[in-house]
């Protein structure tokens, strides 16, 4: 009876902490920002980041689900900003797919690539995990805005100025608050996964 106990705790430890983590995720997408200067830097995706490194590529698909959903639904309640608030009025759909699907492709395919990189030991591992950590923000905001360069680029409604200049504005933003990002993904991200690891003694 003990060892079935023993057995039966690990596995339900995966999905719980990947219910915390996408907890974590709404909460930072609706009530954590934080500006510095003229960028607004969000932390939404270093949940997303440490799940898929530390739970695996489908655990941080689910949590990409949570992160582009919570996304969408900001912008439905218009907490999304003006820009995305027009979008969402110019095509529902089309937002929606901007909203959700990068975030899922951030959180599946660092997870395949951290199962794919050495991890034989320490200094591989913690390696690999900043560079899998990385990754999620520069596939955030390249899917991102790749995605709303394809749907609305033709769009004229937006403003009286030409779209393409528009949108090496938001690009030239959004490339900035990436870079923050993304360093704050590969150090915090790296670390947060490094402890966890040792904590959980790698039963997730």
């Amino acid at each position: 009876m003990t060892k079935t106990k023993k057995n039966a705790s690990p596995r339900y430890l995966k999905p719980t902490f990947c219910a915390l983590l996408a907890a974590l995720i709404v909460l930072l997408t609706f009530f954590v920002t934080i500006p510095l200067g003229p960028l607004t830097i969000t932390l939404n995706c270093l949940p997303v980041a440490v799940g898929s490194v530390l739970l695996g590529p489908v655990y941080g698909a689910v949590l990409g689900v949570v992160f582009g959903l919570a996304s969408f639904f900001k912008t439905v309640t218009g907490g999304g900003g003006l820009l995305m608030t027009t979008l969402l009025t110019l095509n529902p759909f089309l937002t929606f797919v901007m909203c959700l699907v990068p975030r899922v492709i951030c959180g599946w395919l660092p997870g395949v690539l951290f199962k794919a990189l050495p991890k034989s030991s320490e200094p591989k591992w913690l390696i690999s995990s900043a560079i899998s950590c990385g990754l999620t923000t520069l596939l955030n905001t390249a899917g991102f805005l790749g995605l709303m360069w394809a749907f609305f680029r033709d769009v004229d409604k937006l403003s009286s100025q030409p779209i393409d200049n528009i949108f090496l504005f938001i690009i030239a933003l959004a490339g900035l608050n990436a870079l923050v990002e993304f360093g704050i993904n590969l150090v915090l991200g790296t670390a947060v996964c490094r402890a966890l690891f040792a904590v959980t003694k790698n039963k997730i």
